[in-house]
């Protein structure tokens, strides 16, 4: 049965980085950040800004082996259960962040993302901010993201994006997607447990 997980050795490195654990594993990033928070996948912690994370291919195909055996190692409502007891209607965040704090946000955003490259693609922006496609083209065309490159395909900085998400346009802005509620979510258990 383990076999079938070797053909990951022909697509990926030695050592991969959180992005690809949850691609690999096909989780979330905070299920991710669990497995290695918590050592069920070891991986060692560089401390740094990017790569933060540098997890043994190996390691990843024995989790995936025992996941396959024994069913997920995340308990129950670790990762989701507290989206969902916040019953949350908020569709921005500008129902929590308040004037002068919106720096709070970048520095919510620079935390979690850590791990992803220091220029980001369209794909890379959906998933880091919530919001679909054609809002994120949107804001790119319009310079309200700004880009480095936009020929074939745009080119985002991290700094740009972080700079863009402290914005009234997108702390006001408002999406109904999984991802931008759980986002908005995780903002909010971030900011209570800072304070």
């Amino acid at each position: 049965m383990r076999k079938k997980y070797e053909r990951l050795r022909e697509q990926y490195p030695e050592y991969i980085s959180k992005i690809q654990l949850y691609k690999i594993c096909s989780i979330s990033p905070r299920s991710a950040t669990y497995l290695l928070d918590h050592g069920i996948i070891p991986a060692i912690d560089t401390g740094k800004q990017t790569w933060r994370y540098r997890i043994a291919l190996d390691d990843v195909i024995t989790y995936l082996y025992k996941r396959e055996q024994s069913g997920s190692m995340i308990p129950p409502g670790s990762v989701s259960s507290r989206y969902k007891r916040l019953n949350n209607p908020r569709k921005s965040f500008s129902a929590l962040v308040t004037p002068g704090q919106e720096n709070e946000i970048a520095e919510y955003f620079a935390y979690i993302y850590a791990d992803f490259p220091d220029v980001l693609t369209v794909t890379d922006i959906m998933e880091m901010t919530g919001l679909v496609k054609n809002t994120v083209l949107r804001m790119l065309r319009a310079g309200y993201i700004k880009s480095i490159a936009n020929d074939p395909k745009y080119l985002v900085p991290k700094p740009y994006l972080l700079e863009f998400v402290t914005t009234l346009r997108f702390i006001e802005a408002k999406s109904s997607s999984e991802e931008f509620k759980r986002i908005l979510g995780g903002y909010e258990i971030w900011k209570a447990a800072k304070s």
